[in-house]
């Protein structure tokens, strides 16, 4: 993107305009420590802030400025920022361009009067003064650490009750999640010879003790606001229990939609089932828990907010994570949900959630950063009609408790096996890879036995290379 394109965008997490230095430096070193503390970004010289209007620099003026940035930035700024300062010209006019690059020695602060140290942030195109927590999270990212891997001293391995979250994992994943897979996953932790409970491995385990704030406000209010609501439910304990909790909630309070087609009549939710889960999914892994605040769902007439405390972790913003770009706030929830397949790809959740309402018609999503929490709106607005009509029911293709399990030999089946079609109807689609896992086959098989069912017009093939997924077929 030319730096012309980068300003008609406007201001944002990354760009600042600024006419001129004025006498108050601390206006602009605050936004140079915050490009800092977060992804980078660029405050432009010559240009109005209100108006967007290029007004330039004089040429005998831009030297002494670039100058006396230089030695503002370093005289004010701790640990050292070291900038890249350039001039470029737009529409023949000078242009001082100001660049900050992340720093790898956060928190970055600005030392003020009284030798008064603050740490300012970046949310969307303001800079805001940090408060503990952020600070504490700018910390353990300098640190490669995150909150949920800090040790808890007061509960020793011996002191915990690993049955139900043993019993669960074999039940999603068929292996055993024995003490050294607990090491590797970071619910447990090795200190001085001693293996100690991890935070992250207490939310998992469901330690009532840390679920004040971990868990799911859910509900439903009358018409549009929040005046009324119609029920409401909140859900503790385990957090890939309270995932399915919530799902469950959504399921009860999203309205259906009847289509009639040429065939038979089907039902279908206004908003995917699977959309919903994405959300939730994303806002439990990603969510800060060093805050002292729940995840809420919001089910109003004419949308569902999904929101989760703290901003966009380390240095995403809303555009990045539309484009699949990933950074995991909380590692062991993550390496958890990843190994039970509750997350199958990093950085996927966004693109699906944009994706599946794309498919069902719906208006896009909408996407809040807002420094203190994010939040997503996925809106009940259809605005594409066949589009919604055309896609499989959640209920579609079901099948009898007799339905025929596959054999290891593999081959033909004149119906989905039910296995697999269970994992459709939870996920709404399925992969080659998942296929090998449900039946414990070879990949050459679970190619073969896929290939069958949309040869048959049971299943349709979505996508390419590796970005292929199977999903049933609204027409079988």
């Amino acid at each position: 993107m030319t730096l012309i394109e980068e300003i008609k965008k406007g201001e944002n997490k990354k760009l600042e305009f600024k006419e001129k230095l004025s006498g108050n430096y601390n206006s602009f070193l605050k936004t140079v420590v915050a490009f800092a503390n977060g992804s980078g970004g660029k405050i432009i010289f010559g240009i109005k802030d209100k108006t967007h209007e290029i007004i330039g620099i004089d040429d005998e003026e831009i030297f002494d400025l670039s100058d006396k940035i230089s030695n503002l930035i370093s005289e004010k700024c701790f640990p050292a920022i070291i900038p890249e300062i350039y001039i470029a010209n737009v529409e023949n006019k000078n242009l001082l361009v100001v660049e900050i690059f992340s720093g790898q020695l956060k928190p970055y602060y600005l030392k003020e009067q009284n030798n008064k140290k603050k740490v300012y942030i970046r949310v969307g195109a303001t800079t805001r003064l940090a408060d503990e927590n952020i600070i504490k999270a700018l910390e353990r990212e300098k640190l490669n650490i995150s909150y949920d891997e800090e040790i808890l001293f007061d509960y020793p391995e011996e002191s915990i009750d690993f049955q139900p979250i043993k019993t669960d994992f074999k039940k999603f994943t068929g292996k055993e999640l024995n003490e050294i897979k607990m090491v590797n996953l970071k619910i447990l932790k090795e200190y001085n010879k001693k293996k100690f409970l991890t935070i992250g491995g207490a939310l998992l385990i469901g330690k009532d003790e840390f679920l004040e704030y971990a868990g799911i406000k859910c509900a439903r209010f009358k018409g549009n606001s929040v005046n009324e609501f119609i029920d409401s439910k909140e859900f503790v304990g385990p957090l890939y229990k309270i995932v399915e909790e919530a799902i469950n909630f959504s399921k009860v309070h999203i309205e259906k939609s009847m289509i009639i087609t040429e065939i038979r009549r089907r039902e279908k939710y206004i908003v995917p089932i699977e959309v919903i889960r994405e959300a939730i999914i994303n806002a439990v892994v990603h969510r800060d828990y060093s805050i002292n605040s729940d995840i809420k769902l919001a089910i109003f007439d004419n949308r569902i907010e999904i929101t989760s405390p703290g901003g966009l972790p380390g240095n995403l913003d809303v555009e990045s994570i539309k484009d699949g770009r990933s950074e995991i706030r909380n590692k062991v929830i993550a390496r958890f949900f990843k190994e039970i397949r509750y997350i199958e790809q990093w950085g996927t959740g966004i693109r699906r959630i944009i994706e599946l309402c794309k498919l069902n018609g719906l208006k896009e999503p909408e996407f809040i950063d807002d420094g203190r929490y994010f939040k997503v709106i996925i809106y009940k607005i259809i605005e594409n009609k066949e589009a919604f009509e055309n896609t499989v029911p959640e209920s579609a293709g079901k099948l009898p408790e007799s339905a025929g399990k596959l054999p290891e030999s593999a081959g033909k089946l004149p119906e989905i096996n039910e296995d697999i079609l269970k994992f459709l109807n939870e996920h709404g689609k399925i992969t080659r890879s998942d296929v090998e896992k449900i039946l414990n086959i070879k990949e050459r098989q679970a190619r073969n036995i896929l290939k069958e069912y949309v040869e048959k017009g049971l299943l349709k093939r979505n996508g390419s290379g590796k970005n292929t997924y199977y999903t049933i077929n609204p027409h079988s």
